[in-house]
């Protein structure tokens, strides 16, 4: 018996997912899902969200649905490859599966929450999250470094302001959080069935006992969020597979193991969800979601919303949270600069080596952090050299030598060439008003300083 005819006897054991739907949702494609970035789209509330409209404006004719469970979040039908031009360079949207957009969307994020995302590369989830928060702050961690610098890769491309990439396992964090994550979401590692119709090769690394050994992670990892929790906050556990073992059976661990927890209900018919499978008679799982792709327009997903019943008093991390230690002289460089080239002003400084970042509302001392808050630039034999993601993060208002690129000299930019220019000094480039990246003006030419790792060509 071959892989896929393991996997589709396993699939046959849940109650409420019909196999033979499933097989003729594998015959159609994908749905390509694009989820648009609203700190560099302000007019997408003033247009009503006409979407279509906006992207016509871009030189963008494609066909744009909008997805029932995410406000940002569309379907695409076009012949343009988002991926490949310079509006995802630029950070205007995420490219991401529609069904993954839902679980975000039900951890009812405040303004001012402090939030952990706990297993989040490559980023879509913990860029959602990131876009909700006003005054609060996301820990965004991966376990695994290379995974965790493209998660700095997209928070920075998204110019988001309120992130601290981290790379620890969920054990170390949780001796340094204990109880004071407001909302939490597990994206946990999986066997990954709701991507076999996107990806059919992943169906080659599955085997019987792939969900067993995911669950056993999985439970660890649930066993940490739990501890970093605060009373009366809330966590979606979500999974891209379909195996009860990694889904309903690790949310029934939860609530075995601690009577404070319980499952709330969701609109299940309101977006086509499914609801999840009681097991010993336990009703509360029925709160859990599942999204099977003949239902809904999307891959498949699961994911249920957890409270933490017991309320006390808890400050909230940013009143007595001690400051991050910094080097003025870097910082003091780094001011001076900014007076020069800038319009506006930053503040909460922290520094790592010789690199400089604001906006720095955690203790990081303790942690190892890829990026947090905004990541400025660093100083070398006393010369500040400003970073892509300050770029992204500020207006062309913002800065005092802007250069509006074109098509072409955008791409030549991104792909590593010098561009002519009549500025001297350092400038923000610029594709359509949208930032791209700080250039230096020397002798008629915009020296390129587009990150190496970055460079494309497209």
């Amino acid at each position: 018996m071959n892989n896929f005819d393991e996997y589709i006897n396993s699939i046959k054991k849940i109650p409420n997912l019909d196999t033979e739907k499933l097989l003729q949702s594998y015959k159609f494609d994908s749905k390509v899902g694009i989820r648009f970035n609203l700190t560099k789209l302000q007019e997408f509330e003033s247009y009503g969200q006409n979407i279509q409209k906006i992207m016509q404006n871009y030189g963008i004719f494609g066909d744009f649905s909008k997805i029932s469970w995410c406000k940002t979040g569309f379907y695409y039908k076009g012949d343009d490859r988002l991926g490949k031009i310079i509006l995802h360079e630029v950070g205007l949207y995420y490219l991401q599966e529609p069904s993954a957009m839902a679980p975000v969307n039900f951890l009812d994020i405040k303004q001012n929450d402090f939030v952990l995302d706990l297993c989040a590369s490559p980023g879509g989830k913990t860029t959602q999250i990131a876009e909700k928060l006003e005054n609060g702050f996301l820990v965004s961690n991966e376990i695994i470094f290379s995974r965790a610098k493209t998660l700095a890769e997209n928070v920075q491309r998204l110019g988001l302001k309120n992130v601290a990439v981290t790379n620890h396992s969920p054990k170390e964090l949780e001796k340094l959080f204990d109880e004071q994550f407001d909302k939490i979401l597990v994206d946990a590692p999986c066997s990954g069935e709701g991507m076999f119709r996107k990806n059919p090769d992943a169906i080659k690394e599955w085997d019987t006992q792939t969900p067993k050994a995911c669950a056993e992670r999985q439970r660890q990892i649930v066993d940490s969020a739990y501890k970093m929790l605060k009373p009366d906050g809330i966590m979606i556990y979500s999974t891209c597979t379909f195996s009860m073992e990694e889904n309903e059976e690790i949310i029934k661990y939860l609530l075995d193991n601690y009577d404070d927890l319980e499952v709330l209900p969701i609109e299940h018919s309101k977006y086509g969800f499914c609801e999840g499978i009681e097991i010993d008679g336990n009703n509360q799982l029925k709160n859990c979601a599942r999204l099977y792709p003949y239902s809904i327009e999307g891959e498949g997903h699961f994911f249920a919303k957890i409270h933490k019943k017991n309320s006390k008093n808890t400050d909230f991390y940013s009143k007595k949270q001690p400051k991050s230690r910094f080097n003025k002289q870097i910082v003091d460089i780094f001011q001076k600069w900014c007076k020069q080239y800038l319009n506006t002003n930053f503040d909460n400084f922290c520094t790592i080596g010789e690199s400089i970042y604001a906006n720095c509302k955690i203790e990081i001392d303790k942690l190892r952090v890829l990026s947090v808050g905004i990541y400025l630039g660093e100083v070398k034999k006393n010369n500040f050299t400003p970073s892509w993601h300050l770029a992204h993060c500020i207006k062309s208002t913002d800065a005092k030598y802007v250069q509006n690129l074109s098509e072409d000299d955008a791409k030549k930019y991104i792909s590593g060439e010098e561009i002519d220019t009549k500025n001297v000094g350092w400038t923000l480039l610029t594709y359509k008003d949208f930032s791209l990246s700080f250039g230096k003006g020397v002798d008629g030419k915009m020296k390129n300083h587009y990150p190496k790792n970055l460079r494309k060509k497209l």
